[in-house]
């Protein structure tokens, strides 16, 4: 599925004459004369695909409809050590899964529709650039095609917030988790990380505030060197676009450049598409954890970095959250939770020494006596709280010098205000340990416990 904010021209895309190029001038035109007999040159095409001494490397984006990958597609294209292709699998994908699209017939007709010729043939043919930039739709990698697709050349993976592209990817075809792609992305990411070549992930929204820092950063990653022609196109069709331009590219032709963000939205969300907002965030938060950050031009004074932990240990933390135990970037109350709303809970620090918690029950003893004090109710069980912090401790491997903080709100309301008679959900327990020995504790929190 081609995909951003996009529309075109079908003057021959730049897959086409790649396989023009890679057939030979002996071969019969198609009546059109945009395509190659394939069967006559078949021979000539896949012993030219063949040929891996040609030193183009290939450079895969991968992402889902509506992402900016069109734009980032005619970003590599003003390089001039690069040539681009756009969704090369395209027919591939059409042929093996019977997907309808309003331009299926032409398609399969110009583009080759075997997958495993289009790796070989077209991603790897020999080349007068350095750079090959192929612009991949994730759900075109197919069950069956080479797996040398992933196992050769380099890789990026574009993602964008659902919230931002379903509204106009359902304008377009019928919105659904399988054509959004997220989790195909997941995929790609995960099978490359096991590979030992995690990708560079690169974020829609960070691309637009800052093109030229992640531009920057995302050549880098590539071990490539940074271009400034690529922060500039002219606008209207290119000769490298899909057929299926008209249907896709319509907003990006008008572009000369990546469209910085809008102050605000340009209309309401579709509700309707709630249930799958729901299920795609999921996959977008898991692959926006390993997201780039932009390089500083050189003219950049000020520089922001992420800050450093007082421990490195407490890098990865497993944190108990409602009734269910999250890794630490996913440890979340909800905003309509009491804790948030006017800071309605109560709290205890408890430590452990030599695989003990130091003085629990007492601990416990005053944490159920202040939510008593404060009329909490629907509270969770002394059992139910015990089993939560020995849990933690557990998985977590804190058996000294660890600090746990358990606290207790009045729970998520069913709306905002502060009437405890709002408060139907019942209590939120949130346990969380850190690797803390006490000489930092005493030195830094010298009143903690």
């Amino acid at each position: 599925m081609a995909m951003e904010e996009e529309g075109i021209t079908e003057q021959g895309s730049s897959l086409s004459g790649m396989k023009n190029a890679g057939e030979g001038n002996g071969s019969a035109a198609a009546k059109d004369g945009s395509q190659f007999d394939r069967e006559e040159t078949s021979g000539k095409v896949e012993k030219l695909g063949q040929e891996k001494g040609n030193g183009v490397e290939v450079i895969n984006l991968w992402s889902g409809p509506r992402s900016l990958s069109t734009s980032l597609m005619y970003s590599f294209a003003q390089r001039d050590d690069t040539e681009v292709v756009d969704e090369p699998l395209y027919a591939h994908f059409l042929q093996t899964t019977g997907a309808e699209r309003p331009y299926r017939e032409e398609l399969l007709l110009k583009m080759e529709s075997d997958g495993n010729k289009v790796v070989q043939n077209i991603l790897h043919a020999p080349s007068s650039k350095k750079y090959r930039f192929c612009k991949q739709m994730a759900k075109h990698r197919t069950p069956g095609l080479s797996n040398e697709i992933i196992t050769e050349g380099k890789h990026i993976i574009l993602i964008r917030d659902p919230l931002e592209f379903l509204p106009s990817f359902d304008d377009v075809l019928p919105a659904s988790l399988q054509e959004l792609e997220l989790s195909h992305l997941v995929n790609i990411y995960s099978e490359l990380h096991n590979l030992g070549r995690p990708p560079p992930v690169v974020d829609a929204a960070a691309l637009r505030r800052n093109p030229e820092g992640m531009l920057r950063s995302l050549c880098s990653e590539l071990g490539i060197p940074y271009q400034a022609s690529m922060l500039r196109w002219k606008a209207g069709p290119r000769p490298e676009d899909g057929i299926w331009a008209s249907w896709w590219y319509s907003v990006v032709h008008k572009t000369t450049g990546f469209s910085p963000l809008p102050p605000y939205p340009s209309k309401p969300f579709p509700f309707r598409l709630y249930e799958l907002l729901e299920e795609c965030r999921p996959f977008y938060n898991m692959l926006k954890r390993h997201a780039l950050k932009p390089i500083p031009s050189p003219t950049t004074t000020v520089v922001l970095v992420s800050p450093t932990l007082p421990m490195h240990a407490n890098t990865q933390l497993l944190i108990w959250v409602g009734d269910e135990i999250v890794p630490r970037e996913d440890a979340k109350v909800s905003v309509f939770d009491s804790i948030v709303q006017g800071g309605d809970g109560v709290w205890e620090g408890l430590r452990v020494y030599k695989g003990k918690i130091f003085k629990l029950d007492q601990h416990l003893d005053r944490l159920f006596d202040s939510a008593k004090a404060m009329a909490f109710v629907n509270l969770p069980t002394r059992i139910e709280v015990t089993h939560a912090i020995f849990s933690t401790v557990i998985l977590n491997g804190m058996r000294d010098n660890a600090h746990i903080r358990l606290t207790l709100t009045r729970g998520k309301k069913v709306s905002s205000g502060m009437s405890p008679a709002f408060n139907l959900y019942g209590c939120t327990l949130l346990v969380f340990g850190l690797q803390d020995p006490p000489q930092q504790s005493d030195q830094q929190h010298p009143s903690k416990d």
